[in-house]
C-alpha cells in the first residue's frame, strides 16, 4: 500500500510521467537573450520592461529563484504569454508580473538592473524620459533597440549616460546591438 503524501507521491508522479510540462527543464534562450542574461549578476534585482513572452525573467528565476524579478508589459494581454511561460517552467512565484507603461510600475527602490529590449530606439527613449530616476548611476541598464539605434545613442549621449559596453549579436539571421550602461 502506498502513502499519498510526501516523497511517495512525488516518486509515483515521476515514475509514471505525470509531471510532464510542470517540471520542465531549463528554458532555452536565444543568443540575444543569452548575451543579456550574461550581463546580469546573481545578486541583481531585475526589471524586464516589455517582457513579451517572459523568457528572460523565467531564465533568471531558474538560475536564482531568490532573486527579485519584475516582468512588465503594457497590457494584461501582453503579460499573458509571460505568465504562461513562468507557469510552464514552474517559476510563477519567483516573478512579479506588472502591467505598466514603461517604468511606471517599477519602484526605484525595487531594482538595480533594468532591461529594455526588443523595441525601437524611440520607444526606449520615451521609456527612459518617463522615469527620470533611472538616470542615477546606481542603476545598470541593458538596452537592445530593434531600430533607431542612432536616436537612442544620441539621447543617451545628450543626457549623460555612459555606454560601458556594446555587443553585436547574430541570432536567427538577424544582427542585434546590445548597449550596456553601468559599471561593468
Amino acid at each position: 500500500m502506498m502513502k499519498r503524501s510526501g516523497t511517495y507521491c512525488i516518486t509515483l508522479f515521476l515514475s509514471i510521467g505525470l509531471c510532464g510540462d510542470f517540471m520542465e527543464r531549463l528554458i532555452k534562450l536565444s543568443e540575444r537573450l543569452k548575451r543579456i542574461a550574461d550581463y546580469i549578476d546573481d545578486s541583481d534585482c531585475v526589471a524586464d520592461i516589455g517582457t513579451d513572452h517572459g523568457y528572460l525573467p523565467v531564465h533568471l528565476a531558474q538560475v536564482n529563484p531568490n532573486r527579485h524579478i519584475i516582468a512588465s508589459d503594457i497590457s494584461d494581454g501582453s503579460l499573458r504569454a509571460a505568465r504562461n511561460s513562468a507557469l510552464k517552467y514552474g517559476v510563477t512565484e519567483a516573478i512579479r508580473f506588472v502591467v505598466a507603461d514603461g517604468l511606471d510600475g517599477v519602484s526605484p527602490d525595487c531594482v538595480d538592473t533594468v532591461v529594455i529590449s526588443g523595441m525601437g530606439g524611440e520607444t526606449i527613449v520615451g521609456i527612459l524620459e518617463g522615469a527620470p530616476w533611472i538616470r542615477d548611476k546606481r542603476y545598470k541598464l541593458i538596452l537592445q533597440p530593434q531600430s533607431k539605434i542612432d536616436v537612442l545613442c544620441r539621447y543617451l549621449y545628450d543626457n549623460g549616460y555612459v555606454i560601458s559596453e556594446t555587443k553585436i549579436v547574430g541570432d536567427r539571421n538577424k544582427t542585434y546591438t546590445i548597449l550596456f550602461i553601468g559599471d561593468d
